[in-house]
């Protein structure tokens, strides 16, 4: 007799009673460590940025935006080359500093407040990773599926170290992992109530921060149809999370329309980042090239600023017509540089050589820690991708979505150029990836340990 359809054991595995996930108190906890790894950190990374580095830009756009001045370069020009998420958060902050007197705090005062963003992330990753352990039958127990894929992220060295540093990471961490435990959490109920309503200010709030984010929009919609969540469910989810976007993003587009006298979405570093990448000579990595000079720079004003974004986009999408059959080696190069290191938030905390805190050899020795910790959780998540995909729940929303935002975000560095910055915005689904292969691991490891325990009582009870 012919077994059941794929279809028919979807279902099941969908009906079937479903085990718990990590407790109330499993998550506080979880949250805890990762705030106390962060606070650690902090107390050692967390100093005033120097130069012209990103955080010490970033500490310029706080004081812009807290004097009243709005969101301005460092000439006092009105812009949006960086996505605003990240310049007004700490905007907000350093206008809270300034009413307590503490004005000059602001370093400090970030890496305290993204101490408690990290616990939030790692909160969400541990009720995402006890969902998906519950809707893909994982052994051990969802709940500690969960608890696992949570200290993945709580205890993620390199990201640790953004806690302290004035970086976005923390902040877009934070706001995806929420985004991705509500997706999670809401499975096939895709239907309008709180799950769906917080993924799509999460999903809006993000991409304001890395606007790359808005890939992860079509691969929920894909998960949910992989899934057969039915058709008229899967519009309203797409439509929701549209709408959430929408709510975030056009008041800014309003803005700079006004402002800038042209409707730019979000930011005009697009034109940059795809000359970088798409130019003769282009190594895959960052680099300032004399093909992407335009001769102005963005902080000439802002007519200069959206010209200067035009056209760079203009070079590297005619370099791309140009140039078809140089893309896949070039993407290679890219993701190596991207992937082959985690010590990038190292770098960031001493200002990327402005302000070196530590010594040649110290250096040498804390980035081998950060790279060794690294290649452990590619291992585990190359371990959880296998255990995924040959789980009976492996159509269910929870995985497909693990599955393709994770995809989404080895795409970002491939239409950009290489860093290792940009892996940390797929983090998220990183660590549930992660959290899933050393569960299992760690199961496998108390069977065979239980199992070397019973062999030789059973063997003793057998002889004469």
């Amino acid at each position: 007799m012919a077994g059941p359809s794929t279809a028919l054991r979807d279902e099941r595995v969908d009906a079937a009673p479903r085990p718990a996930g990590p407790s109330t108190r499993d998550v506080l906890v979880v949250a805890a460590v990762a705030i106390v790894a962060r606070l650690v950190a902090a107390a050692f990374l967390a100093r005033a940025p120097g130069g012209l580095s990103d955080p010490a830009l970033y500490r310029g756009f706080a004081r812009g935006i807290a004097d009243g001045r709005g969101y301005v370069s460092l000439l006092g020009q009105p812009t949006s080359y960086y996505p605003p998420g990240y310049p007004l958060f700490l905007g907000g902050l350093q206008f809270v500093l300034d009413r307590l007197g503490l004005a000059g705090s602001l370093p400090a005062a970030a890496a305290v407040v993204q101490s408690f963003l990290g616990g939030v992330a790692a909160a969400a990753v541990a009720v995402a990773g006890g969902r998906l352990g519950a809707v893909a039958r994982l052994r051990p127990s969802p709940r500690a599926v969960g608890v696992a894929c949570g200290l993945v992220l709580a205890l993620w060295p390199n990201l640790v170290a953004y806690g302290a540093v004035l970086l976005s990471e923390t902040l877009f961490v934070a706001l995806f992992a929420v985004a991705l435990a509500a997706v999670l959490v809401a499975d096939r109920e895709v239907r309008w109530g709180l799950p769906l309503a917080v993924a799509a200010a999460s999903f809006g709030a993000a991409a304001l921060v890395r606007p790359q984010v808005l890939l992860c929009l079509p691969a929920v919609v894909l998960a949910w149809a992989v899934a057969r969540v039915p058709w008229r469910s899967v519009l309203l989810g797409g439509a929701v999370l549209v709408v959430g976007a929408v709510v975030f993003v056009v008041p800014w587009t309003v803005r700079n329309a006004v402002v800038l006298g042209s409707a730019v979405p979000i930011s005009t570093n697009g034109g940059d980042n795809l000359c970088i990448g798409f130019r003769d000579d282009a190594s895959g990595g960052f680099a300032i090239a004399a093909a992407c000079d335009t001769g102005t720079r963005y902080v000439d004003g802002p007519q200069v600023e959206v010209a200067r974004d035009r056209e760079t986009q203009r070079r590297a999408l005619r370099w791309i017509a140009d140039h078809p059959l140089e893309l896949p080696a070039l993407s290679a190069r890219k993701l190596w540089i991207t992937y082959r290191d985690d010590r990038d938030a190292l770098a960031a905390a001493e200002s990327y050589g402005e302000t070196p805190r530590l010594g040649a050899p110290a250096r040498r020795v804390v980035g081998l820690g950060l790279d060794a910790a690294w290649w452990a959780i590619v291992a585990a998540s190359v371990t959880g991708a296998v255990v995924l995909a040959r789980s009976p729940g492996r159509r269910t929303v929870g995985v497909v979505v693990v599955a393709l935002t994770t995809v989404a975000g080895l795409v970002v560095p491939v239409l950009f150029f290489g860093d290792p910055r940009f892996k940390m915005g797929m983090a998220p689904s990183v660590a549930l990836l992660a959290g899933v292969g050393a569960g299992r691991a760690w199961a496998a490891w108390r069977e065979r340990t239980a199992e070397g325990r019973q062999r030789p009582v059973t063997e003793a009870g057998v002889r004469p």
